[in-house]
């Protein structure tokens, strides 16, 4: 019933608009012949309706309707309508009809190429909708805008990173969106999509040129930062990465966990552990995320011992109860203890841990979608920059 009443109001509306075109038209009497044939197809397809035809309804009103300017955004609505109901096959068909029209306006044309583009992609078409966009891209109107930000579309899911930069950099020159945060967070990220590439092949060089790139983009990109650190570590410049890697912690604290391994590594590496141990005590009083006590508590336990590691994860979780802290808690009491409390300790342990395990450590803030790994592009909304970890405080 919810598709009968929405193609019918659709009806209506095309009805509405067809008459009001046809009052600010001269009369004669062949235009009043052809009112009443379209009258006549509309009652055949009011009569598909009915009988729970939409296919065959749709198509009588397609040929019902009589396409000139005051017809046709109702066009354009019909086929944005269909690609939003899943038949793409026939908005591509009210859509290609009505670029066939001779005479249509030039703002018409372009509205209806960027709607059969998108048809175009809704269908997998990449390559047709690429071509349509091209075209209009290479005709210098207002619509070039649009046609950009669906070749972006086309360009990021086939993974054609440079062309999608291209076009980004094109976009942002707008006024309108020079300052778009979401534009410039995805071209940041195709720059770093493109640096993940050259260190795969040990293009060190080429992939800090591309990560230059992401943050004229956007300065604050986590994964531009966390690359660079990657690279400056990699060729042995550990305090240059722990640079980057502070200003991650500052610039964007819910991704602490995500910097405290290599952290870690590069303070090793300059033999200054007592650094690292400084700077994540100053951290843990603002930092909520349960990493950074957990890492304390194993430089702690590394430093003076289990019992210190114990006393301090108690005094932590007696204030803030976490279940990933009473995991390691657990693991630290349990060789302390007799064989029958140590046995049932390990059990407690182990149903907690698989709890813990089972929960997502992400979530999108955009579509809610969760998972147990980090996506810098939302595999659910295909949104990028709003996955984020998810912080365990105050309690699990």
């Amino acid at each position: 019933m919810e598709s009968f009443w929405i193609y019918f109001l659709l009806l209506i509306a095309v009805m509405a608009g067809w008459i009001l075109g046809r009052l600010s038209a001269p009369r004669s009497f062949a235009k009043d012949r052809a009112t009443n044939d379209m009258f006549a197809d509309y009652f055949v397809g009011l009569n598909y309706l009915l009988n729970d035809e939409p296919d065959e309804a749709i198509d009588t009103f397609i040929k019902a309707l009589e396409t000139n300017n005051d017809t046709v955004e109702t066009h354009l609505a019909l086929g944005a309508l269909l690609r939003r109901r899943g038949k793409v096959d026939k908005a591509i068909k009210v859509h290609q009809a009505l670029l066939a029209r001779p005479g249509l306006d030039k703002a018409f044309t372009d509205s209806t190429r960027l709607q059969l583009s998108i048809d175009y992609i809704s269908a997998g078409l990449l390559d047709r909708a690429e071509r349509l966009l091209k075209e209009i891209l290479s005709e210098g109107s207002n619509a070039k805008w649009e046609a950009l930000r669906h070749l972006i579309t086309i360009y990021q899911r086939e993974k054609e990173w440079g062309k999608a930069i291209d076009c980004s950099t094109q976009l942002l020159t707008n006024n309108n969106h020079k300052r778009d945060s979401e534009f410039r967070a995805a071209a940041a990220h195709y720059c770093c999509e493109l640096a993940e590439q050259n260190l795969s092949s040990a293009q060190n060089s080429k992939a800090k040129d591309e990560i230059k790139r992401a943050f004229a983009f956007d300065r604050k990109n986590v994964r531009a930062s966390l690359l660079l650190a990657r690279i400056e570590q990699r060729l042995g410049n550990f305090k240059s990465a722990i640079k980057e890697l502070v200003r991650i912690r500052t610039n964007n604290p819910e991704f602490i966990s995500q910097v405290l391994g290599p952290l870690a590594e590069c303070y090793e590496q300059i033999h200054n552990m007592p650094e690292y141990e400084k700077l994540l005590t100053n951290t843990l009083p603002d930092e909520p995320d349960v990493s950074v006590v957990l890492a304390l508590s194993d430089l702690v336990k590394n430093r003076a011992g289990d019992e210190a590691a114990i006393e301090f994860l108690n005094d932590y979780l007696t204030r803030k109860p976490s279940l990933t802290g009473l995991v390691e808690l657990l693991k630290l009491q349990i060789p302390r203890t007799d064989a029958v409390v140590s046995s049932n300790l390990s059990l407690l342990q182990q149903m907690v841990d698989r709890l813990v395990r089972k929960n997502p450590a992400y979530q999108c803030n955009h579509c809610g979608y969760e998972s147990r790994s980090l996506y810098w592009l939302c595999p659910s909304c295909q949104k990028w920059d709003r996955i984020k970890p998810i912080l365990e405080a105050g309690g699990a």
